[in-house]
């Protein structure tokens, strides 16, 4: 008797042995995360990336080598942190439908051509929403002939965010941050602490009830410079060098 269960206390420690080794194991859910050099094959295999879900990129470096255009779903979120990408060509995303995030934290980005991170699409194209856009720019610099920042650029509510970050585009069509503008409402932009330099432009616009904030920015821009929101949107300019008035 004390055989038989001498035998079956070891088989269950052995059987508690194995599960508490499973569970250390690591799985695949916990694999490295994606990174910038990750990020630069996808776009070079056809100039193309698709978001869907949640897709990171963390940490390394990348080199696109001509354009590469980055296409989300709806509700699709992109975020690239402590990455070093650079572009032969454009990066664009401009096929972003409702709902969409794109976040840029303590990154560098350089792109020989465009570099236009909207979330949103087809301003106003009934067939296509792109409503709830959201772009967040932190910590970051991002360099290119021109560069576009953009939220549900004719649709409802879109978020942009920079802040604590260096834009600078090299071209004349400048810079330009805009969140449901023109026909879009309920907008919301934020342009904080940062420093813009243009060799054209500088737009930083909400549209109809948008709300559009720039605080204690340096705008070097070589053409006009504009802060502006919708007929009946609110705006505060203050602390920028050198001062731009909401219009």
């Amino acid at each position: 008797m004390s055989i038989t269960v001498r035998t079956g206390f070891k088989a269950a420690m052995a059987f508690l042995l194995m599960v508490g080794m499973l569970l250390l194991a690591p799985s695949p859910a916990s694999a490295a995360p994606l990174t910038a050099a990750d990020f630069a094959a996808d776009c070079n295999t056809d100039g193309r990336l698709d978001v869907s879900g949640t897709q990171r990129y963390v940490g390394g470096s990348g080199v696109i080598v001509a354009d590469c255009i980055v296409v989300h779903e709806a509700g699709a979120t992109l975020v690239l942190r402590n990455v070093d990408l650079s572009a032969g060509g454009n990066i664009v995303a401009i096929s972003s439908l409702e709902d969409a995030t794109i976040k840029v934290v303590d990154s560098t980005i350089v792109a020989r051509g465009a570099l236009e991170l909207t979330a949103g699409c087809c301003a106003g194209d009934e067939l296509v929403p792109d409503d709830n856009g959201t772009v967040i720019v932190k910590r970051s610099t991002l360099t290119a002939v021109t560069i576009q920042l953009m939220s549900s650029f004719d649709g409802l509510n879109g978020r942009v965010v920079v802040r604590n970050s260096t834009l600078d585009a090299t071209g004349a069509l400048g810079v330009q941050i805009r969140a449901s503008d023109l026909s879009g409402a309920d907008g919301s932009l934020r342009l904080v602490d940062s420093t813009i330099t243009s060799a054209g432009d500088i737009l930083v616009r909400t549209g109809i009830t948008g709300r559009t904030v720039a605080r204690r920015n340096t705008l070097n821009g070589l053409g006009t410079t504009t802060i502006a929101t919708g007929a009946s949107g609110s705006c505060v300019s203050v602390g920028n060098t050198p001062a731009v008035a909401c219009t």
